[in-house]
């Protein structure tokens, strides 16, 4: 799978890029919406992601750390072709905590990883919880960048493609003005 276009083009193919109204999970709104789950279902996919966001990387790499549950298939195909462990945090009473034992080890330095970049909320949680560890972020990388340049993250960004897409809060969105029924197919608002 050739970077960026191929991406693209792989995410359309699989029905991983959806037009419509949607709920992001960031609270924001969108006529974009970006369902990785459904690119990286199929391992070649996911492997081919994994691999070339591994090329990517600069510099040594001690562990790869994800969050649950979209970026868990991603970090896993990145831990193994930069031949590291991956860890994962889930939500948990609203924040993302470290459970079933996973550490990050103080010192270590670690690869954030991502599925989807919209506002960066939950990748900087998990940069909190890697300063709160003692160790450091090398950097973040992601199959899908759809900041638009808005969002500033204060360590190197990676990713696979990047898209502009508008997002609106609600109060300002112009498919809820005119009426458009909202999809919310995040994890964090399914039902």
């Amino acid at each position: 799978m050739s970077e960026n276009g191929g991406i693209l083009g792989r995410l359309e193919a699989t029905g991983a890029l959806k037009k419509g109204h949607f709920k992001l999970s960031s609270g924001l709104h969108s006529d974009t919406y970006i369902q990785c789950s459904l690119f990286l279902e199929h391992p070649r996919d996911a492997m081919g992601a994994g691999e070339a966001i591994a090329r990517m990387i600069e510099g040594d790499v001690d562990l790869v750390f994800a969050p649950a549950l979209g970026a868990l298939i991603v970090g896993f195909t990145c831990a193994h072709a930069l031949g590291v462990p991956m860890v994962f945090a889930e939500r948990s009473e609203g924040r993302m905590t470290l459970r079933r034992g996973f550490e990050i080890p103080p010192g270590s330095r670690v690869l954030l990883v991502e599925d989807v970049i919209t506002t960066g909320g939950s990748i900087m949680e998990l940069a909190g919880l890697v300063e709160e560890a003692g160790a450091d972020v090398m950097g973040l990388a992601c199959i899908v960048d759809r900041r638009g340049g808005e969002v500033e993250i204060p360590f190197p960004v990676s990713s696979l493609v990047r898209i502009q897409v508008d997002s609106y809060p609600p109060g300002n969105c112009p498919l809820c003005a005119e009426g458009v029924p909202v999809d919310a197919p995040g994890s964090r608002y399914s039902t």
